[in-house]
Formats: C-alpha cells, sequence, structure tokens
C-alpha cells in the first residue's frame, strides 16, 4: 500500500500528460474524500495538515497547467464553441472554489462546519450540480451535442490538425474535467451520496474521455 506522500506525488507525476488522465482518478478520489471526511468532523491534527498541504500542491499544479494553456489557448478564438460550453466551464470552476472555501472555512472555525457544508451544496446546486460534466462528457462523447458532431472532432478541424495546439485542448479539458470531478467527489462526501456509485460511473467515463483525446491526437500532424 502507498503511504500518502507516493499517492500525492502520482497524483502529481499523472497531471502532467493527458495519457494519464485516467490514471489520476482512483488517487485523487482517495485524497479528497479524505480531506473532505477530516473536514467534516472539524479533525485538525498532522494528519490533516499534511493533507490539505497534499491537496494544496495538487490544487497549485493543476492551476499552473491551466496558465501554460491559457497562454497559448488565448491565442486562438473560437466564438461559438465558447458561447456553447463557456458557461458549463463557469460553473464548475465556482463549484471548485466552493469546495475550497468550504474546507478554508471548516478548518478556521470547525464549529460552523454543517453552515459550511451547506453552503458549498448551495454553490454546487445553484451552478447545476452534475450536469455541467455530464454536457461536457456528451460533448466529447456523442454526435449529438451542440453542432451535431464531437467536440474533439470540430476542434480538429478548426485548428487543422495542430498537434500542439490539439494538446493543449486535451489538456485544458483534462483540467476542467479534473476540477469539476474534486468538486463532485466532495458533494457526494457532504451529501453522504453512494460514493461506489459515483466511483465506479465516473471511473468507466474517464477513462472513455482519455481514449477519445488519445484517439484525436493520433490524427494529428
Amino acid at each position: 500500500m502507498a503511504d500518502k506522500g507516493q499517492i500525492k506525488q502520482t497524483v502529481l507525476d499523472l497531471l502532467e500528460s493527458v495519457s494519464s488522465f485516467a490514471a489520476t482518478f482512483n488517487p485523487l478520489f482517495g485524497i479528497v474524500t479524505k480531506l473532505v471526511g477530516a473536514a467534516k468532523k472539524g479533525v485538525v491534527d498532522d494528519d490533516t495538515i499534511k493533507l490539505d498541504k497534499d491537496f494544496q500542491q495538487i490544487h497549485e499544479k493543476l492551476e499552473c497547467i491551466s496558465e501554460q494553456n491559457k497562454q497559448l489557448l488565448d491565442q486562438i478564438h473560437t466564438d461559438e464553441i465558447n458561447k456553447n460550453y463557456g458557461n458549463l466551464e463557469k460553473n464548475i470552476k465556482h463549484q471548485y472554489q466552493g469546495f475550497k472555501n468550504m474546507v478554508e472555512n471548516i478548518r478556521g472555525d470547525p464549529e460552523k462546519s454543517e453552515l459550511y457544508r451547506e453552503d458549498f451544496k448551495n454553490i454546487y446546486r445553484e451552478n447545476d450540480g452534475h450536469q455541467n460534466l455530464n454536457r461536457y462528457y456528451d460533448a466529447i462523447m456523442e454526435d449529438e451535442g451542440a453542432f451535431g458532431k464531437l467536440l474533439l472532432k470540430i476542434y480538429l478541424e478548426h485548428y487543422k490538425k495542430n498537434k500542439k495546439i490539439m494538446e493543449a485542448k486535451c489538456s485544458h479539458l483534462a483540467y476542467i474535467f479534473h476540477i469539476g470531478l474534486i468538486a463532485l467527489m466532495a458533494y457526494y462526501v457532504v451529501t453522504e451520496d453512494d460514493e461506489d456509485e459515483f466511483r465506479e460511473e465516473w471511473g468507466q467515463k474517464v477513462f472513455n474521455i482519455q481514449t477519445k483525446m488519445q484517439e484525436v491526437l493520433k490524427e494529428c500532424n
């Protein structure tokens, strides 16, 4: 059994590559559920402090990857796609920030844990719940999205099979799914919903997403 430090390092290493997207799911799930579980109980000890630091490193890594992609993708405008999927991305970012705020607030004031958990649940629901991830997933996997074809195929045609740009687009989508799934994991823990059901459903879905990304990248120049 890998120790917590090894699990954190595994996640950090795997975040680097689109081809490792699916492999991040289980270790990330373990870290987030422990983090939220400890926060729910108002536990503050050496283990939870270490857990906080580990997650902060993962958060910083995700934001670093996002910023690197942004520098390239900001030069390219796909207005029609942004119009259809931009709100989903905003909602997911709000949900993720709501999760981070909840954990930080509970750490600072454990006696108000229930209040902060309710705040997070409300933020998650007000930003369309799990529908954001489902719509993004459908756009990647199905031909019946806003444009009548797979989102990754639209990008592939628009960017003329440019591998560097497509790698950045896939990496950005992986980032959105990472933060969206972190928020959804936290929501399952806070609402005491069926975590095994979530793990089974999205464990398969992240594998499907990674497969689609790899298929598209193989078509690039």
